[in-house]
């Protein structure tokens, strides 16, 4: 199952709606745009190597989707008597792609973090929740053309939105399945008394199959002595791992870390 997500989110202060705001993108849970102050900024190592031509349109996509909303907050405003104090209008899209590949779109819409538009396939296009009771929501039912809305919720959620997230797993995929060898480095650390740590780390490295392991006397020391912490995903298409043994202080140079990564084998000395 695979998903792309994007949050934005537009503030108003005592009636008047402010110029600042803030945007988030989400490849699979990871971030991969991000925008609170200042330029959008790509998010990890996949993102940075998107094209020039990705990064102007999702820039130029997201300045018109911001536009919209500073417009949609000004209109609810609108729609009070009370406008003074902070005031927020979230919105959040995301397309979802099961193993069906039969893409999923949801669109909602939060004033003040409570939900006031809903689309999805379970609606059938754009509603207002039956179960809000709130003044507000009841308004922009009467005030906003739900047809329009639903058929925007088609046209960008359902498709736009969701033919973009083909095109990102295709180029995430390529990313991921590419050969990044380890960053490595052995560190030593005084433990209990008489003793010391070694910790072997790997990170950075991709794909995530990796092997590392400390040999004593050139022999492999038994993995029920060593402390892994597993392999983990670094957040950017890349990924880190250690281990960590205990010895007695004197015997250092006597260990070495292997680490075997996509073909290629590499030893690494104590420096203690």
């Amino acid at each position: 199952q695979h998903n792309l997500w994007y949050n934005f989110t537009v503030m108003a202060q005592d009636g008047s709606v402010q110029p600042t705001f803030f945007a988030e993108g989400r490849l699979d849970g990871q971030a991969f745009l991000r925008r609170e102050r200042g330029t959008v900024e790509p998010q990890g190592l996949w993102a940075k190597n998107l094209s020039t031509e990705t990064w102007r349109k999702e820039t130029k996509d997201l300045k018109e989707k911001v536009e919209d909303l500073r417009k949609c907050l000004g209109e609810i405003l609108g729609l009070q008597k009370e406008k003074g104090g902070l005031h927020s209008l979230q919105e959040i899209v995301s397309c979802e792609m099961g193993e069906d590949s039969h893409p999923r779109g949801v669109r909602r819409l939060y004033y003040d973090g409570e939900l006031l538009l809903s689309c999805g396939r379970e609606t059938h296009g754009c509603t207002v929740p039956q179960a809000s009771a709130q003044t507000l929501a009841l308004e922009m039912e009467k005030t906003c053309d739900m047809d329009e809305l639903s058929r925007h919720y088609w046209a960008h959620v359902r498709g736009e939105l969701c033919a973009k997230l083909q095109g990102y797993l295709k180029s995430w995929t390529s990313f991921t399945e590419r050969t990044v060898p380890p960053a490595v480095t052995v560190t030593c650390s005084q433990a209990l008394e008489g003793t010391d740590n070694l910790t072997c780390q790997a990170v950075s490295f991709s794909p995530q199959n990796i092997s590392v392991a400390w040999y004593q006397d050139e022999k492999a020391v038994s993995p029920d002595t060593q402390q892994s912490g597993g392999v983990l995903p670094d957040g950017n298409g890349t990924y880190r791992t250690w281990v960590t043994l205990r010895v007695p202080q004197g015997e250092e140079q006597r260990f070495s870390c292997h680490v075997e990564h996509g073909g290629n084998h590499s030893v690494h000395a104590v420096p203690c």
